[in-house]
């Protein structure tokens, strides 16, 4: 803006300086002009008179001519200090001079005056020109005649113009002064209208310069010159829109990016080089990869070669594709890959892709355990099936004729039913579980009560194996959550308990409540769990000790229902067991003082 001003001002001054210029040079030439004019039309006239008054006295003998022209007081008084007089005879010689040291006694009939007034003019004229001497002079000549009207001779008045000169000089000097003090003060009114002209366009460029910053909270407030503020109104308009904009794309970008961070689904944005020029927090999780990717190669991101020629199909064919992909490292992972090629804009060479990681190792695990469920479940099923079946159509073969037969095969058959119904409402029940179709009901409850009512219910399988069972707890421990399940999971670890302890084993119940969970304990004396086996504990039907289990009426699901009862109260389960010595169950649950 500085620069602006400066290169403003200069075509200011530049112009004020040519036009001052000008002037002064128009001027003199008009002083030139007129005050010329003015003075060559007083000599005319005044050489006219002065010939008109000699003539008067004109004589053949021009010592007589010169003796009456000097002693005519008339012809004194028209003759100025600057005239000098001659007298020329009718062929132009010089007769006479006041002032002979100027004219040439020669003859003049070719100087310019003489020659026009010997050509029959009435006045000749010299113009501006210089006598012998060097001085500016101005010569009018006019013609003399007798009496009779006979032409003889030539009167011709000579004035030095130096008071001329003097005159146009301090004309000059005065209009060069005028002139230089003109422009002077033009200068100083022209610095004055570039500074206030300017002061609004530098606020402009400042405003302008805060929208580059993407400070878009100035705005301007000058209204100098309606044109400057339509410029400054304009700029606020465009401060305003980018404003709006601005914050348009910040929202979106605060919503995309808050919706990049929180995707399960990994997504990488590829350039044409396939650099990576986005990625979201999933992918690195998925990847297991860590730092700044953003400008990197791809390879560098993705280690997996099926996943690397997935990416170069979709650059080569320019076309969605889809695939499996097993991942072993950093750990065995299953993902379904999604590769979308995007066609470059208008002057870009090749195509961006996106690459869409999800991660179903899970799914897959899920599918897996619900194939072994249904594949469990019909070997489970098939068992009491079986032989109800076979009882059944040795029942029919003629076995129902004799009462004692009859009546042992019935209780086999109805063992058998109450077992296939025990194990269908668990297989019912562990679904309901897991897909949360059962209702929870919150309420204020006393785990305490809880255990002692589930001590009853297993106080007669407890009394024929001499098991002990007690309950060991500080104080009552109050708990908001749903009665039914907790009866389920106290009820299932309890009856497990007393399952595998052997006679004159015990089983201990411990209660305890800290300020943020509640910790069940069940702990048993029984026949322990192997290592190897701890890991696989909660799954459906999975049994230490198959035969046990079955000759107790178990159906492999107890444990499986009690881990997802815990995981749908926010809990956590856990066991410890030594073999030969017993087990431990855990319960963990968040504890919570208000409903």
């Amino acid at each position: 803006m500085r620069k602006f001003t400066n290169q403003f001002l200069a075509l200011f001054i530049g112009l004020f300086l040519l036009l001052g210029t000008g002037v002064v040079f128009y001027t003199s030439y008009l002083v030139d002009t007129a005050t010329t004019d003015v003075l060559t039309n007083a000599i005319d006239n005044r050489a006219k008179d002065i010939a008109v008054l000699v003539n008067e006295v004109v004589i053949q003998d021009s010592d007589t001519v010169m003796t009456a022209v000097n002693g005519t007081e008339k012809i004194q008084k028209l003759l100025g200090k600057n005239d000098q007089i001659a007298f020329l005879n009718e062929k132009g010689k010089l007769v006479y001079s006041s002032s002979p040291g100027n004219d040439s006694a020669e003859n003049q009939q070719d100087v310019k005056e003489v020659k026009a007034v010997l050509s029959g003019n009435e006045i000749g004229r010299s113009g501006l020109t210089k006598d012998r001497k060097g001085n500016n002079v101005y010569r009018v000549a006019i013609p003399l005649s007798n009496a009779e009207g006979k032409f003889i001779g030539i009167f011709r008045l000579t004035h030095n113009i130096a008071e001329l000169d003097a005159l146009r000089s301090d004309i000059l000097k005065s209009i060069f002064v005028s002139s230089f003090f003109a422009i002077v003060l033009a200068s100083f009114i022209a610095l004055y209208l570039t500074n206030k002209l300017s002061r609004p366009l530098k606020n402009i460029s400042a405003l302008v310069e805060q929208l580059t910053e993407e400070n878009y909270e100035e705005r301007y407030h000058g209204f100098d010159y309606p044109e400057i503020s339509e410029l400054g109104e304009a700029v606020n308009s465009l401060s305003d829109s980018l404003q709006a904009k601005t914050q348009t794309i910040y929202e979106s970008n605060e919503r995309l990016s808050l919706l990049m961070d929180k995707l399960v689904i990994g997504v990488v944005l590829l350039d044409e080089e396939r650099r990576i020029q986005m990625l979201n927090p999933a992918v690195q999780t998925i990847l297991g990869m860590e730092g700044d990717l953003i400008g990197h190669s791809y390879l560098e991101l993705f280690k997996s070669y099926g996943l690397v020629q997935l990416i170069d199909q979709t650059y080569g064919l320019k076309k969605h594709l889809n695939d499996e992909i097993y991942l072993y490292y950093p750990q065995e992972r299953i993902l379904d890959v999604n590769t979308v090629s995007i066609p470059g804009k208008m002057g870009e060479k090749g195509n961006k892709s996106i690459v869409l990681l999800y991660d179903i190792t899970e799914i897959r695990r899920l599918e897996k355990v619900r194939s072994d469920f249904v594949t469990n479940a019909s070997h489970e099923l098939r068992t009491p099936v079986t032989a109800l079946k076979g009882f059944a159509e040795t029942l029919l073969d003629g076995a129902m004729d004799n009462p004692l037969i009859l009546k042992q095969f019935l209780e086999i058959i109805f063992k058998e039913a109450n077992r296939l119904d025990v194990l269908v409402n668990d297989i019912l029940e562990l679904s309901r579980i897991e897909q949360k179709q059962v209702p929870m009901h919150i309420e204020r409850i006393n785990i305490n009560q809880i255990a002692e009512s589930c001590f009853q219910v297993v106080q007669q399988a407890a009394s024929e194996k001499r098991i002990k069972l007690q309950l060991s707890a500080e104080k009552e421990v109050i708990f908001n959550g749903d009665k039914s399940r907790f009866e389920q999971i106290l009820s299932n670890l309890i009856y497990n308990a007393v399952n595998y302890t052997d006679q004159d084993g015990s089983v201990d119940v411990l209660l305890e409540q800290t300020q943020d969970e509640v910790i069940i304990k069940v702990k048993d004396s029984g026949i322990g769990i192997p290592e190897e086996d701890l890991s696989r504990i909660f799954e459906r039907f999975y049994r230490v000790d198959k035969a046990r289990s079955r000759n107790s009426g178990g159906t492999g699901l107890g444990l499986s229902i009690v881990r997802y009862l815990v995981k749908s109260l926010n809990g956590s389960i856990a066991v410890e067991s030594k073999l030969g010595i017993g087990s431990t169950f855990t319960v963990r649950l968040p504890y919570k003082k208000e409903m």
